[in-house]
Parts: structure tokens; sequence; C-alpha cells
């Protein structure tokens, strides 16, 4: 079955400052604080002098579906359970940091940013693959910011830079490289497949339900391990431990979580309410 590609059509927009004490209490779904974060990003961008284009899409899903995103720079943030009524929902904010100085060119180099979106058949589940470009000669001054909400996460890939990546609510395995900016996987269900996630500047914190299990191999340059698991069979006898390293076995599956960081902790909660904390919260 062919797969539907969709090039995003701009939408000019604006959010409101709500407030800023409600954060501390919500979970990363969370409509107030997706409502702080979309804000606090068009006040950076009016601050840094850069201009920005607010880009919506939709496409139709039909169950659980895995997510792939690459994009060459900014935020990817991911929320299944949310109740979009079979769609994939897409904001993309597109900004040029050129300067208070060449704002006029700035603006004209938002066309230079492509975003396109496809669902891929053929595998066990779909797949929406989602792709950001620059094709300008100063692209290193153009940004993405990606939040995708679906009703069902399976998998999630993503390669970004110097963003943030937040993944909610997932029922598989994570594939993540970035910089820069923190990593968060936070899931009511229990994870028996590959993670791996590769950061440095910024903490990884995963999140996790009880019955999650695998091979733990996490290390830290310049950064510390911290753990919390609520039960389970947990095995940390291992030499190889300290401060920033952890080397561990929770139950008898196969599957292996990989974290690897630089300048920043890894911090790892397989509890009974890992939404608890909203994107405030970095204790495990």
């Amino acid at each position: 079955m062919p797969s539907k590609v969709v090039a995003f059509a701009s939408l000019a927009g604006c959010a409101a400052l709500s407030g800023l004490a409600a954060l501390a209490g919500c979970a990363g779904h969370s409509p107030v604080e997706r409502g702080i974060s979309r804000t606090a990003t068009a006040l950076h961008a009016s601050f840094d002098g850069a201009e920005r284009e607010e880009r919506h899409y939709a496409l139709p899903v039909d169950g659980i579906v895995d997510v792939d995103v690459e994009t060459f720079t900014g935020d990817v943030v991911i929320r299944g359970g949310r109740p979009t009524e079979g769609q994939a929902l897409m904001t993309i904010d597109v900004l040029a940091r050129h300067g208070h100085e060449r704002k006029d060119e700035a603006q004209a180099s938002l066309k230079d940013v492509e975003v396109r979106a496809e669902i891929v058949r053929g595998g066990d589940v779909p797949r929406l693959v989602l792709r950001g470009t620059t094709s300008h000669d100063e692209g290193f001054l153009h940004r993405t910011e990606i939040d995708i909400e679906l009703p069902e996460v399976r998998r999630v890939r993503v390669r970004t830079r110097e963003g943030k990546v937040q993944v909610y609510e997932n029922r598989g395995g994570c594939d993540i490289l970035t910089t820069d900016g923190e990593v968060r996987m936070f899931t009511p269900w229990a994870i028996t497949e590959d993670v791996t996630i590769v950061n440095r500047g910024a903490d990884i914190v995963v999140r996790a339900f009880n019955g999650t299990c695998g091979t733990f191999d996490v290390e830290c340059v310049n950064g510390r391990v911290a753990s919390r698991i609520e039960s389970g069979d947990w095995r940390i006898l291992d030499r190889r431990n300290d401060h920033d390293t952890l080397h561990a076995r929770l139950g008898n599956c196969s599957n292996r979580f990989l974290l690897r960081n630089v300048d920043a902790a890894v911090l790892v909660s397989i509890v009974d309410d890992p939404m608890e904390y909203g994107s405030l919260f970095n204790h495990p």
C-alpha cells in the first residue's frame, strides 16, 4: 500500500503565558506543561532575535505505530496516549536565528526549511517517518522544534542535535541520539525491548513501569549514575560499578538498556508511577 507524504503548510501562531507554578505538579503530557513549554520557545525566539513560523499538520493512523524522526537541529517531543481521534498531530516551530539586525533575511530563509512526514506501511505496525532538512547556506542558524501527539506509540527512533528529546507513553524500545538537551523517556508500560540513548551535556532520565527488565549498561564521562528499582530481581554485583557506571540485570529478559552520557547524569527509575513527574524533575 503506498504511503502518504505531506509537506507541512505554515500557520502563524502565538501561545499565551500561563501560571508557571502549575508546571511543578504536571506530568509530561499535561496541556499546562505543553503550553508553558511552547510559550518559553516563543519568548526565547523573540529575545534571541529569531524569526519563527509555526506549522501544523495531521496524518491518519489506525492503532499503534512506530515513530522515526530525524532533524538537523532542535527539540523533539513525542507523546503517546493522546486523544487525537485516530490522527498523528504534528506541530513544528521553525526558527531562523539570524539576530535582530537580520530579521528580514531570517524571515525570507524560513522557506528553506522543509519538514516532511509519511505513514509507511508494510511492517508489523505502521511507521510515522518525519524528516526535517534545511537547504540554506547558513543552515546552522535554523532550528526545528517538533511536537507529535498520537493515540498509541510502540517503538521510537530520534536523531537530532542541540535539542531535548522527550518520549511519553511508548510501549516498546527507544533509539535516541542527541546533544545538549535533556532526554526523557517516561512510560507507564513495562519495557522489555532494547533501549539505546546517547547524549552529551544534559541529563538522561528513564522512568518505566514495574515489570521492565533487561541488562543495564550505563556509563557517564564527567557525570553520575543513579537508579531506583522498586521491584524485581535487581542484580548489580559487578566490580566495574562506580558513581559514573552501572552494569546490572533486572529480571531474566535478553534486551539491553545501553545509556551513554558526557558531562551530565543518567537517572533510571523502574517504579509503580513512572508518570508522576513532569519535565522539571530529574530525581530517580
